[in-house]
């Protein structure tokens, strides 16, 4: 052991001539530990609540999206649709459209977008197929009943507002009939005129994204009716598709804009979503700015037991010097001193903060209105790399707050360090 190092351990180990030394030491570790746990806290907060948003946004949407530059529909969209997912990058491609409608069922009535779903096409890339909770959706394109009416799939909280039975969509005899109104455009000799139209439907089941937003306000029914209640024709305005690797989901979108010509633009879950994900960027960089001030903060009173140190030990460091000690063995010691200071404060935050994240993820501790936030729950998730840059931002701060306090040891002299001896 060097014996810049033994001193140093000696030194916080010894008995206090003054007791506010070893109180100022304690707190040192204490806020230091704080600082450590609450930033891993923070940071394990807000990794696992992007993570949430995320997966639950993934859940209810494609990854990757095609449609005419012009927003019209397109006619091919079954050679499309087979071009795209041959694509190196590409899992799955399906063609679908969207229609805003009016559903109503005995007199309460809900503005929602319904979804055409390709029962055809592979189930991979239809969310429908992973989000359904009840019901089934290969149904959808059933006609049963007396009046042979086709099944639609509402959100679960969609459902529960217009008042749907929650025995309808489980084969029980007790389906609910639905009315969607949609808007029908035609061009007359007065102009482009609108006039609704109405479609009866039966609810077959109900699916759960995670995601409020479509829980409350979407609904699944077959490509085929979807295109009728839009009076769409044989066209899609959209052919989704799931990739395999959603950080590189630009590659893909370029392949795909390769393959299918001009005219054709791609929107991935990255832009549709930019502004959310900035805005948890902000918000993470404005935490660890705070937590990192707070260890700062904590680390002065580094800098307060140290210089008190020097000033007890004066006798000592002239001694040492005396005997051969050079200014930088003497800085040494209280380099060594500040750093063990904070590697105690570190492991007892690290220790810390992994426990609060663990008791609060088993027990459940963060939950959030569903519908302000998209998610009702957060899960902490702390990675490894997140604790050693934590570690290495706390230990630098700690080594910086030792530099006063070494200088000032190192430049005492054994003349004035004994003089009054």
């Amino acid at each position: 052991m060097p014996f810049e190092l033994f001193i140093a351990i000696r030194y916080l180990r010894a008995k206090r001539r003054r007791g506010a030394v070893s109180a100022i030491t304690g707190i040192a570790i204490t806020g230091i530990a704080i600082g450590v746990a609450a930033l891993i806290i923070a940071q394990g907060l807000v990794s696992g609540f992007r993570q949430d948003v995320q997966e639950r946004i993934l859940q209810g949407t494609a990854h990757l999206n095609l449609m005419r530059a012009d927003n019209g529909g397109i006619e091919d969209y079954r050679a499309v649709v087979e071009r795209v997912g041959r694509l190196e990058g590409v899992v799955a491609a399906a063609p679908t459209i969207y229609v805003p409608v009016l559903i109503d069922l005995n007199g309460r009535q809900e503005q929602a977008m319904l979804k055409g779903v390709d029962p055809h096409s592979a189930p991979q890339a239809n969310e429908i197929y992973a989000t359904t909770i009840d019901g089934d959706p290969h149904r959808l394109d059933e006609t049963r009943g007396d009046e042979g009416l086709p099944g639609i799939i509402l959100g679960r909280e969609l459902a529960r507002v217009l008042g749907v039975p929650a025995e309808s969509g489980l084969d029980t005899g007790a389906e609910a009939v639905v009315t969607v109104i949609s808007a029908r455009s035609r061009l007359t000799p007065a102009g482009l005129q609108s006039r609704p139209h109405y479609t009866r439907l039966r609810v077959i089941g109900r699916f759960s994204s995670g995601v409020h937003e479509y829980d409350a306000s979407w609904g699944y029914l077959s490509l085929g009716r979807a295109q009728e209640i839009s009076g769409s024709g044989e066209t899609a305005t959209v052919i989704q598709m799931r990739v395999a690797d959603l950080d590189n989901v630009e590659a893909a979108a370029r392949r795909v804009l390769e393959a299918v010509g001009s005219g054709y633009v791609t929107t991935s879950w990255k832009e549709l979503n930019r502004p959310l994900f900035a805005a948890l960027q902000l918000q993470h960089r404005v935490i660890v700015l705070f937590f990192t001030l707070l260890i700062a903060i904590a680390a002065l009173n580094i800098v307060t037991s140290l210089t008190m140190t020097v000033v007890e030990k004066t006798r000592e460091i002239g001694i040492l010097r005396a005997q051969g000690a050079t200014p930088q063995s003497i800085g040494r010691i209280f380099l060594f001193e500040g750093a063990i200071i904070g590697t105690v404060g570190v492991l007892l935050g690290l220790i810390l903060g992994l426990v609060v994240c663990a008791t609060a993820n088993r027990f459940r501790w963060i939950s959030l209105p569903a519908e302000i936030y998209s998610v009702s729950s957060v899960t902490l998730r702390v990675q490894w790399l997140d604790c050693l840059w934590i570690v290495a931002l706390t230990m630098t701060i700690c080594l910086l707050a030792t530099i006063y306090p070494s200088r000032a040891a190192s430049r005492l002299t054994p003349i004035e360090t004994l003089r009054y001896e």
